[in-house]
């Protein structure tokens, strides 16, 4: 584990482009066969997918009736990173889109992995 926060996704945010303040650390250069560059702003799911080397895959577990997608990054508290990512989760039920520790990501993981 290297990221310093973990974030529980809801389906619908975890197939949605990350928060604009997550960008400058995550977004990316596309560069196509004639050499024309574009800028990705990438959903949480492709997020997850470019990152997997250096955070592991995504674990997916079951909770209630839900799929919630745990995803490790670092985030910066100085730069509104960690606001920006807890502001997804404002007026939903724990866990969808909680921001947490590594501590409340495992546990999370562990008391809901037999419903995947």
């Amino acid at each position: 584990m290297q990221g310093n926060v973990y974030i529980a996704l809801n389906t619908e945010t975890y197939n949605s482009k990350i928060p604009n303040e997550l960008v400058a650390r995550y977004g990316y250069t596309e560069t196509d066969e004639e050499g024309n560059s574009t800028e990705v702003h990438p959903t949480w799911a492709e997020l997850g997918e470019r990152n997997k080397q250096r955070y592991g895959s995504v674990i997916k577990v079951k909770v209630g009736l839900r799929n919630i997608y745990v995803v490790e990054l670092t985030a910066s508290w100085l730069n509104g990173e960690t606001s920006a990512l807890k502001a997804l989760g404002e007026g939903l039920d724990y866990p969808q889109n909680s921001l947490l520790t590594a501590e409340e990501a495992q546990e999370l993981i562990k008391n809901n992995s037999d419903n995947v």
